[in-house]
């Protein structure tokens, strides 16, 4: 009574036929450049955390004694293997801070060992510093944006005895 039978229901119009298809059509490149953009951004991302990652590696070395301590060379190999790019550079610093009984933990920046000795009426303690910079070029020269981004990455720590 007045309904249709199931197979004419389904039957699409002559008018709307491909409209789902055209609507793709223009949808699809502005849905690949959101992509694009959510691809980029996941690799600066990766990037900036590798390059954090290489100075944590690079002061754990350091940090394990008073001897590796002083071995900003091997502090510098640790985080340049670890983070394990081309364009990464790496420096290490090792310093002082002095503990009157508060506490005091490292910080940034190191204060260079002499300057803990002769002037600190507590007990010296030793920090490790590693600074990591690196160069991050996207996929493709986007307008308005730069060429190329800078990813950064510092670490602190006390040095074990």
């Amino acid at each position: 009574m007045g309904r249709l039978p199931f197979e004419a229901a389904r039957q699409p119009k002559p008018a709307e036929s491909g409209q789902s298809l055209m609507e793709l059509a223009l949808m699809l490149p502005f849905m690949c450049l959101v992509l694009l953009g959510v691809v980029e951004i996941g690799r600066a991302a990766f990037y900036s955390i590798r390059v954090a990652n290489a100075a944590a590696a690079g002061v754990e070395y350091g940090g394990q004694s008073p001897s590796t301590a002083s071995d900003t060379t091997g502090m510098t190999t640790a985080a340049t293997n670890d983070a394990n790019l081309s364009t990464m550079t790496a420096s290490a610093t090792y310093g002082c801070a002095c503990d009157t009984g508060s506490g005091t933990s490292c910080s940034y920046p190191v204060s260079p060992p002499s300057s803990c000795s002769n002037a600190c009426s507590g007990q010296v303690v030793e920090c490790v510093e590693v600074t990591t910079h690196a160069t991050f070029s996207p996929l493709f020269n986007y307008p308005a944006l730069p060429s190329s981004f800078q990813a950064n990455g510092r670490a602190v720590m006390r040095v074990r005895k």
